[in-house]
C-alpha cells in the first residue's frame, strides 16, 4: 500500500522527558502503514542502569511499541541494557549513532519526526522535542508526506529520508541538531514553490528514485574533502526494480545528487514474515573507506561501485546458494574491511576476500554459515559487526514480538564461531533498526 498520503495533522510539541524505573514492554505491537496521524505520548526513557563512566562501544535497535533499546558491553560476552528510549506509541524503525565519539544518536519512528537523544555511552537521554519535518511536505512531488525510514550521521551532519523523492540535511550547531537551512536546493516543487531549506531534491534528477527510505553515508571524507552518501529507493509497493542514488558534497550547503542505479537486482521486498529492509540494513560501507561499499541484493549481495559516483555500477555479485525464496535481511562488514556477514532469513552467512573483491573482482570466500537459534520460527532481522569483531545477531520468533533475544557470537571472521551470550528483547517493525558505534 501506497504512503502517498493526504497530509497528516501536526503532532504538538512534546513538552516533558519523562524518567521511569521500569524493565522492556513485552506487549506485541503490529507493523501497519497509518493513514493518520499516531497520538504521541510523551517521551520515555525507562532506565535500566546507570554510570557515569563511558561505555566504549554501543548499540541501538528497535523493539516494539516504538522503543528503541541501548545496550553496552558489546564487545564483551554479551550485552548489557543501559536504556529504553521510548520514542512513540508506534514503531522503532531506524537509529544512528554518532560514528564520531558515540555521544547522540537520532531515530526514526516512520513518522515525520527525527528523534534526538544524547549521552548515549553514559546516560542516555532523550531530548524533549524532536525535530519536526513535516514542512517537507510535497518538496518530492505532490501527495508526498514525509515519513522518516532511515537516518545517517557522521559527526556534525545527518541525512533523513523522507520515503519522497528526496533527503532532508540536518546539522548539529550549539550542542543539539536541527535542519540545515544553508542547504538551499535549486529548482521548485510541484506547487512551484522554491524548494524549502535543508531539502536534497532528486525528482528532477535522472534518477528513478520515489520512495528514498535508506541511506548511509561514507566513513571517511573524499580526498577533496567532501563526503559521498548513498540513498536507497526500497519500498514494498514496488516488485521488480528498485534503486541506488549517490550523493555528494553531503554536509556542506551544497549538496548535489550524482548518480543512480536501478534494477531488479536490488529489489528486496517483503520477506517471508513481513519485514521490510529500512534503516541501516541494506548496504555497508568498509570501515574506514571513502567510497567502497557493499548492498545487498536480491539473492544476495554485490560491490557498489563508487569509482565514478556519477555512474554507480553494480559489481562482482554474489549468490546466497541453498536460501530458496529467501531474501536477505542484513549486511555488515568487520573492522578490518576484509570479512562480511549477510543474514538470510535465520541464517549468517560469512565470507573474506572484501577488500580483494572490491578492488580486484576476486570471488568472495564463504567460511562459515549458521544458526543462532534451534527455533524453526527463528528470523534475523540485523547483524552488526563491533569493534573487536564480535558479531550481534538481532533475532526472535516471526510469530512474536516476545522471545526476542540479541546474540553476541565470536570468532566469526575466524571461520570457527563460537555463541556466546544472549539478552533479551522484544522484536522489531522491521529489518535494519540496529545500529552500533564502533571504538575506533
Amino acid at each position: 500500500m501506497s504512503r502517498r498520503m493526504p497530509t497528516l495533522v501536526a503532532v504538538g510539541a512534546l513538552t516533558a522527558t519523562t524518567v521511569l524505573i521500569a524493565t522492556t514492554a513485552d506487549a506485541s505491537t503490529q507493523h501497519q502503514h497509518r493513514t493518520s496521524a499516531p497520538h504521541h505520548t510523551p517521551l520515555t526513557v525507562h532506565l535500566q542502569s546507570t554510570t557515569a563512566k563511558a561505555s566504549g562501544s554501543v548499540g541501538v535497535f528497535g523493539a516494539s511499541l516504538g522503543d528503541f533499546q541501548v545496550v553496552r558491553g558489546i564487545t564483551g560476552t554479551k550485552a548489557g541494557k543501559s536504556a529504553l528510549l521510548d520514542v512513540s506509541d508506534d514503531i522503532a524503525i531506524a537509529s544512528v549513532v554518532n560514528p564520531v565519539r558515540g555521544n547522540d544518536a537520532l531515530f526514526c519512528d516512520g513518522d515525520d519526526k527525527v528523534f534526538v537523544a544524547k549521552h548515549i555511552r553514559t546516560s542516555p537521554q532523550l531530548l524533549m522535542t524532536p525535530i519536526n519535518t513535516h514542512r517537507f511536505t510535497g518538496e518530492g512531488g505532490s501527495g508526498y508526506d514525509s515519513f522518516c525510514f532511515g537516518v545517517a550521521m557522521h559527526g556534525k551532519f545527518a541525512l533523513a529520508t523522507a520515503d519522497s523523492q528526496g533527503l532532508i540535511q540536518l546539522i548539529r550547531k550549539n550542542g543539539g541538531w536541527k535542519i540545515d537551512t544553508r542547504v538551499k536546493f535549486p529548482g521548485h516543487n510541484d506547487a512551484d514553490n522554491p524548494h524549502r531549506r535543508g531539502w536534497i531534491d532528486v525528482k528532477d534528477s535522472t534518477t528513478k528514485a520515489t520512495l528514498l527510505n535508506q541511506v548511509q553515508i561514507a566513513p571517511r571524507a573524499l580526498r577533496n574533502g567532501k563526503f559521498l552518501a548513498v540513498a536507497l529507493d526500497r519500498d514494498e509497493d514496488k516488485a521488480k526494480r528498485d534503486t541506488a542514488v549517490v550523493f555528494s558534497d553531503v554536509g556542506t550547503a551544497k549538496p548535489k545528487v550524482m548518480g543512480a542505479i536501478d534494477g531488479r537486482a536490488l529489489a528486496i521486498n517483503d520477506d517471508e514474515f513481513g519485514h521490510m529492509v529500512y534503516g541501516t540494513g541494506g548496504m555497508a560501507f568498509v570501515p574506514g573507506s571513502a567510497n567502497k561499499a557493499l548492498i545487498l541484493t536480491r539473492t544476495g549481495f554485490a560491490v557498489l561501485g563508487l569509482n565514478n559516483p556519477a555512474h554507480p555500477r553494480l559489481k562482482n555479485k554474489k549468490s546466497i546458494g541453498g536460501t530458496g525464496s529467501a531474501e536477505p535481511n542484513s549486511i555488515t562488514i568487520s573492522k578490518d574491511g576484509d570479512h562480511v556477514a549477510v543474514a538470510v532469513g535465520s541464517t549468517v552467512y560469512a565470507y573474506k576476500n572484501v577488500r580483494a573483491a572490491i578492488a580486484k573482482g576476486k570471488r568472495f570466500k564463504l567460511q562459515t554459515s549458521f544458526h543462532v537459534s534451534s527455533d524453526v520460527d527463528d528470523v534475523i532481522t540485523d547483524v552488526g559487526y563491533t569493534s573487536n569483531n564480535n558479531l550481534l545477531v538481532l533475532h526472535g520468533p516471526s510469530s512474536s514480538d516476545t522471545g526476542w533475544a540479541l546474540t553476541v557470537v565470536r570468532k566469526v571472521p575466524a571461520g570457527h564461531h563460537v555463541i556466546k551470550g544472549s539478552t533479551s528483547t522484544t522484536g522489531p517493525a522491521d529489518r535494519g533498526s540496529l545500529s552500533l558505534y564502533r571504538t575506533p
